[in-house]
């Protein structure tokens, strides 16, 4: 197993990574590499001196392509001997490179930096020129011709913000008329389904502004992340600020750059239109089965995308913030209209929404929601994450903090406002250390009312029996109450337009450590606390606990919450078994992942109510425009079942998964009926008519007359039996079930002669020096070891035999325009992605969204990697009127295609020596 150092994409923190296959890559490979914490270092690649036995170095991407000190970093690498790989972890992908790859990488740098200056060129003339009161119209035009995939430059931050208030209430009016939930349909899982939904998840969550690291919303959503991750085959969280943790659980984590440095409200509005046009071009790269979204305010980009591009929605709604401000912000919203106008649409688009309280959802309905879409789903606690210690680790943890055994710890965490009883908690905690010598206090937290706590403590002189951590890391907080023997939930109401409609985390894992809880009785707190022993239990001698799991007291009743407290303090057994029965409630009842389980649940219990939309709505979400692809390819009406090669080879299963389902070439036959012999003629006629001329002369069809002709990927037989009427005996070897079915149907209505080998092209299954030819037109680029199938090219010709292979061109039109340009840079999704996983998104993308890999090359490194052959020739070809811009459509195809085509061709003869 090879190990190498990883270095982050800053170049300033490193580890030591592990990892088995590394060795044997050589070009782009799917590859996991586990999220694990770095050691800081100014100079990273100075540990490879320290550490000679490493194979070399992993540099992490955090963007689609690499930055010059990326490119610096590994050309320091490569001079040392070592080998270095790019790593973009969102892809799981990594790619060796080599100093050609280096020349590519730097070119694409240089290409985006190029753009980067001429747009900024260009909005400060534009600037310049609307300054002399040019025509708006005209300065319009200019930008975005400079900045087509950006925002426009044209004004002040300000002026753009307000206008998004007025372009934002357009939207919402229009959203508001066309919404309707896109159902889930068969991605449900049931008992005889898959165990995991297909496809990809997001999470999305777009609070730019919150920057938070620890407390109740922090962990909703990385235990939510986690456990949705659980049940779905790939996932992605898209965030407006990173969440540690979700790293620490190894989710793959996109953070979105900051809308705004302010977040007032025209800024909230704002970054609804800042992230829209990012957000949809990462979902239609990414197609996912799903999007959950917490809802963030003024932010209806979820909503907006899953009607535009018919992606089910799912919308987390804990409660209105909007009523948090009015309750708690002291100034009210001058856009409140518009904010509650957003969450309307997200509520009238969803496929479901989850909201934590029968309140929460008795305020939807009163809204005109349906009540059949919300589900009450109370928040919970991960068990694991919160549990009892055992005792020898309690005790050293309370020695650590400087409590002893004789102590009983009282815990409060959370945030210190709001709604949380820091009024009832300040004014209890001297009172209970003056009845209850053995009552301390552990705090973890801080907000807006601490201070009034903490002025509290040091009027009464009760500073030494009350220990403060302040805020912590969740993980840290989880630990620290660990000390505890008594949590304390005081909760109060405050809120000054609704009932209180929260479900606070901390009071699952309250629950989940399995100590005794004081709370209070309010709403869904006094629900899920119940069975619960009152006061007056507390005071009629013994206290016997059956089924109850808490003390409960009024709401803001400190004379209560004070007695209840006491007596736990003073009865310990008695807080113990309270908190055995609570512990049991959360395995039973309030586990994170029972709360995503209730989703899937409910929306399978629902699935018949929403039948009849199915169709409807499918048909409109297939209507929806895409970005533009190449190489769509339309259904065969029949195939046969298919068998499989097991490669273990990610890449090899998605090319088996595009070809089985798509055969190349086949949508081009657009007047025959599928498999029949006009349909296989109607394909030749477009290859060679229209698409391709070039071939039958360049690829020398006619030329190996009583010749052993090996092809690579036949694909549906077509160039084969080309050979094959040309007097060729003709082999077909394919890692596509569906191609050779497809191959030996065409050879049989045509009457031709052939062998079909269903096989790995990386390891061919025939004799050394069996076939005079060897041909392959555009396939072994989107094999993950190429060079390994030009040594076994080389292996079974017979010596002189010749090998005509075509690659895609790097130095092509198609490659530096459609893909770099149009796909990367003016569609942004080099922002995210790699260019190769654009490609594989891109050049083959079908219906089914298999990916399979794409590859480019030039001449120098294919001169390379035929290096054991001689007499090599190149060719390039392959350029298509449709291709270019209007502007440039009267280009001569002929002279262009020879510089700029996408197909390469080399061919090269295997010495006779």
């Amino acid at each position: 197993m090879a190990s190498c150092l990883y270095v982050g994409p800053r170049l300033d923190g490193f580890r030591v990574v592990s990892r088995e296959g590394l060795e044997a890559t050589t070009e782009r490979h799917r590859l996991e590499i586990p999220v694990a914490p770095m050691t800081a270092s100014a100079e990273p690649l100075a540990e490879l001196e320290k550490l000679p036995g490493l194979l070399g170095v992993i540099i992490e991407m955090h963007q689609g392509w690499p930055g010059r000190n990326h490119l610096k970093a590994a050309s320091a690498v490569l001079a040392k001997g070592r080998r270095v790989w790019f790593h973009w972890p969102l892809e799981d992908a990594v790619e060796c490179i080599d100093h050609d790859q280096i020349r590519t990488y730097t070119n694409l740098w240089l290409f985006i930096a190029g753009v980067r200056i001429w747009r900024r060129v260009a909005g400060k003339v534009s600037r310049g020129w609307r300054a002399l009161g040019l025509p708006f119209r005209m300065l319009r035009v200019l930008v975005e011709q400079a900045n087509k995939s950006g925002v426009e430059e044209t004004g002040e931050l300000a002026d753009q913000a307000l206008a998004a208030v007025e372009r934002s209430r357009g939207a919402l009016e229009r959203l508001l008329f066309e919404a309707e939930p896109v159902p889930m349909g068969a991605l449900l899982r049931s008992a005889d389904a898959q165990p995991r939904i297909p496809g990809t998840g997001v999470y999305l969550r777009t609070d730019f502004w919150a920057r938070i690291t620890s407390g109740g919303s922090y962990g909703h959503t990385c235990y939510v992340a986690k456990e949705l991750a659980a049940v779905t085959e790939r996932f992605v969280c898209l965030m407006g600020s990173r969440f540690a943790m979700l790293d620490d659980y190894g989710l793959h984590q996109v953070v979105l750059p900051r809308a705004s440095e302010t977040s007032n409200e025209t800024d909230l509005l704002a970054a609804h239109w800042f992230y829209y046009s990012q957000l949809k071009l990462a979902l239609r790269a990414v197609r996912p089965a799903y999007i959950y979204e917490r809802l963030c305010m003024g932010n209806f980009c979820g909503a907006a995308l899953s009607h535009e591009l018919g992606i089910p929605y799912i919308v987390e709604y804990n409660g209105s913030e909007i009523s948090m401000t009015r309750s708690f912000g002291g100034v009210p919203l001058v856009h409140e209209a518009l904010f509650v106008r957003a969450e309307d649409a997200a509520f009238k688009q969803a496929t479901l929404i989850s909201v934590v309280s029968q309140v929460v959802k008795d305020s939807l309905v009163a809204r005109g929601i349906d009540s059949e879409k919300i589900l009450v789903n109370p928040n919970g606690a991960d068990p694991e994450a919160y549990r009892p210690m055992p005792a020898d680790q309690k005790r050293a943890l309370r020695a650590e903090l400087g409590f002893t055994d004789a102590d009983c710890v009282i815990g409060f965490t959370g945030t210190f406002g709001g709604w949380h009883g820091i009024d009832v908690l300040a004014e209890a905690i001297p009172v209970i250390c003056r009845r209850s010598p053995r009552a301390q206090f552990l705090l973890i937290g801080d907000g807006t009312h601490k201070p009034q706590l903490d002025e509290a403590v040091i009027r009464h002189g009760v500073g030494d029996r009350v220990k403060s951590m302040g805020r912590v890391p969740q993980a840290e907080g989880a630990r620290l109450l660990g000390a505890c023997d008594v949590y304390v939930s005081p909760h109060n109401s405050h809120m000054v337009d609704s009932k209180f409609f929260g479900s606070p985390t901390k009071l699952f894992e309250y629950m989940a450590m399995a100590g005794g809880i004081v709370g209070s009785d309010l709403e869904q707190l006094g629900e899920v606390l119940s069975p619960a022993l009152r006061i007056s239990d507390l005071t009629a001698g013994d206290v016997f606990v059956s089924d109850q799991r808490a003390v409960l007291c009024v709401p803001g009743d400190v004379n209560e919450f004070i007695a209840g407290v006491v007596a736990l303090v003073e009865r310990p057994s008695v807080a113990a078994a309270l908190g055995r029965n609570a512990r049991q409630a959360v395995l039973d009842q309030y586990s994170w992942q029972r709360h995503v389980g209730h989703l899937w649940q409910y929306l399978d219990d629902d699935r018949e109510a929403m039948r009849e939309r199915i169709e409807r709505d499918r048909a409109r979400a297939s209507a929806v425009p895409q970005a533009p692809v190449m190489g769509v390819v339309a259904p065969v009406a029949t195939a046969p079942v298919l068998r499989r090669v097991e490669t273990g080879d990610a890449y090899k299963e998605e090319v088996q998964d595009q070809w089985n389902n798509n055969p190349v070439g086949s949508h081009y036959a657009k007047t025959t009926k599928p498999r029949s012999f006009e349909w296989y003629r109607e394909v030749e006629a477009y290859r060679y008519n229209e698409y391709a001329p070039w071939m039958p002369e360049v690829m020398e069809y006619a030329k190996h007359p009583g010749e052993q002709v090996l092809e690579i990927g036949g694909g549906l037989g077509t160039d084969l039996s080309m050979f094959a009427r040309g007097g060729a005996v003709v082999t077909d070897v394919d890692l596509s079930a569906g191609h050779l079915s497809h191959a030996k149907e065409n050879f049989g209505l045509r009457g031709l002669q052939g062998t079909f080998v269903h096989h790995d092209a990386e390891h061919l299954p025939f004799p050394d020096r069996s076939f005079d030819v060897v041909y392959s037109n555009g396939v072994i680029h989107h094999t993950p070891n190429t060079q390994q199938v030009v040594r076994e090219i080389f292996r079974v010709l017979k010596p002189g035999g010749k090998a005509i292979i075509m690659l895609y061109a790097e130095h092509s039109w198609h490659y530096w325009y459609r893909l770099v340009w149009e796909q990367g840079v003016k569609h942004d999704l080099l922002t995210t992605w790699s260019i190769g996983e654009i490609m594989s998104r891109r050049v083959e993308i079908t219906e089914n969204d298999a990916r399979p890999l794409v590859k480019v090359y030039t001449a120098k490194r294919l001169e390379r990697m035929f290096s054991e052959f001689e007499k090599r020739e190149f060719c390039k070809r392959q350029l298509i009127t449709s291709e270019l811009p209007e502007g440039l459509r009267w280009v001569p195809l002929g002279p262009a295609e020879k510089l700029v085509g996408w197909n390469i061709i080399i061919k090269a003869i295997k010495p006779r020596a």
